[in-house]
């Protein structure tokens, strides 16, 4: 019984990913001034092999201000035992920068705040539940690198933080645990614009920890003006 729920909840957690892609939010594909919809899809891979998937989902308000929300579901391991996690988050991007004839780069602040849900045969062994929140801030720099009219080359660099605090009970198990970590990294990509100034960017990224452990993440991004 225990394995179906679990088949359940992952294939519960995918259909709301796959529901969600098609409203996708970005202004960082939107030119200054121009609201829109768009946003992006990501994979996550580590040097164990695939670990998440994750989306967002919102609007872009003048190219400059991006509210939304987002899901992601990662794997990894609790108390010895296979575990997921489901984070279900508002995010917001704040174009402070944005590439013009007179400014090279854009920069953006990005935040988020959510609510995370762990299952694990761990905790299920002890009638437990654990719950998380935590949030997020990092920084984004851009360049892009116009090939041709339709075609441009895209690149960045990041730095995120990123804190949780997880909170498990069950018969035995009581605990408070607060994590912190540090991201770094940067990515490349290509940006497809279509006539009407629909956006498809293709690039990926590549993030690493305080210990230098490695995420590679491509992502699939879509922007579309609403003007």
């Amino acid at each position: 019984m225990v394995r179906y729920m679990k088949l359940a909840r992952l294939l519960f957690a995918a259909l709301l990913m796959l529901s969600a892609i098609h409203a996708f939010s970005q202004g960082t594909y939107l030119e200054k001034g121009t609201n829109g919809f768009g946003g992006e899809a990501r994979l996550i891979w580590t040097a164990e092999g695939f670990q998440g998937v994750g989306i967002g989902s919102g609007y872009s308000i003048a190219g400059i201000l991006d509210i939304g929300v987002s899901l992601v579901y990662t794997l990894g391991e609790l108390g010895g035992f296979d575990a997921s996690d489901l984070r279900v988050a508002f995010d917001y991007r704040v174009n402070v920068l944005k590439q013009s004839a007179g400014v090279p780069l854009s920069l953006q602040i990005v935040g988020s705040y959510g609510l995370n849900d762990a299952a694990s045969e761990y905790l299920d062994n002890d009638n437990a539940v654990r719950r998380g929140t935590g949030y997020s801030i990092g920084l984004n720099l851009i360049r892009d690198l116009r090939i041709i009219d339709f075609l441009a080359l895209r690149l960045n660099l990041l730095v995120d933080y990123e804190s949780i605090t997880y909170s498990t009970f069950g018969d035995t198990l009581d605990s408070t645990e607060h994590a912190g970590t540090l991201l770094y990294g940067g990515g490349a990509g290509m940006l497809f614009i279509l006539p009407k100034g629909q956006t498809i960017a293709l690039r990926a990224e590549l993030r690493a920890d305080e210990n230098l452990d490695l995420q590679v993440v491509p992502v699939l991004g879509v922007a579309f003006p609403h003007r």
